[in-house]
């Protein structure tokens, strides 16, 4: 597995995770021409993404989520309450897109476990992945 932070600070946050079928992203906090950016830096494609996973509200976290669904057609994932606060702030998204999350999920060939964090944000989680196991 492949894990990249392509951003970390207060301006925006994103983290690429890779394996060797499954490649998604665990926040899309910068512009959606930004995050384009940052992935073909590392030598990735956007369309070939499977997926956002949210871990809070924040604009640092989910600034360009909404145009990479839009654009590549991705689902993002997060919890119902995460996904009440922001789904003002993301524009329209297809509803096959919004997938809420509970503590264990799959995508693709990742297994993905949400916990929950301390922020203050209505109910913001971290993720655990890993693949086979």
């Amino acid at each position: 597995m492949i894990f990249c932070s392509l951003y970390s600070g207060s301006s925006g946050n994103s983290i690429f995770i890779s394996s060797k079928e499954t490649k998604i992203l665990v926040d899309a906090g910068l512009t959606g021409k930004s995050i384009i950016s940052a992935l073909e830096n590392i030598g990735e494609r956007p369309e070939d993404l499977q997926g956002i996973l949210i871990t809070h509200e924040h604009s640092d976290h989910i600034k360009g989520a909404g145009i990479l669904s839009r654009k590549f057609n991705l689902p993002i994932y997060a919890n119902e309450k995460t996904w009440v606060a922001m789904e003002k702030n993301l524009g329209k998204i297809q509803p096959q897109h919004i997938r809420l999350i509970d503590k264990e999920f799959m995508v693709g060939d990742l297994d993905v476990s949400s916990f929950r964090v301390p922020h203050d944000a209505v109910a913001c989680r971290g993720y655990t992945v890993s693949h086979g196991g």
